[in-house]
């Protein structure tokens, strides 16, 4: 069963991690240009004061890679991840979630290790 626990300091933001904390990606991206800009709205807010501090805790870690971190921590690397990518739009004051005449997002093709299996680290 999957877990959706974030380390103490941050436990407010559980709620986000069964949909927005992607490990990978494509994952993020595709999420990014399948949520309207409503839901990219109220992701992007809910995390913007706390970004900053999530990713100074983060660097507060004595593994530098990702895929060695617990759990826990690697839940919110990768919550903070989406939130960075979702936040494109709003930062380049876009009208919609992704460029208006860019290459079809269904055409692009992610390769390793930008989309594979989840990491082990991500029970």
């Amino acid at each position: 069963m999957k877990s959706f626990t974030l380390p103490a300091t941050f436990k407010d933001f559980e709620k986000w991690v069964p949909e927005w904390s992607i490990p990978h990606e494509a994952g993020r991206f595709n999420k990014r240009v399948a949520s309207d800009m409503e839901d990219l709205d109220k992701f992007v807010t809910a995390l913007q004061a706390h970004a900053e501090e999530m990713i100074d805790y983060l660097n507060t870690q004595t593994v530098n890679d990702p895929d060695l971190l617990d759990s826990d921590h690697r839940r919110l690397f990768d919550l903070v991840l989406m939130w960075m990518e979702a936040s494109i739009p709003f930062d380049l004051d876009w009208d919609v979630n992704d460029i208006e005449d860019a290459w079809p997002a269904n055409r692009l093709e992610f390769l390793m290790p930008s989309h594979f299996p989840d990491p082990l680290n991500r029970n």
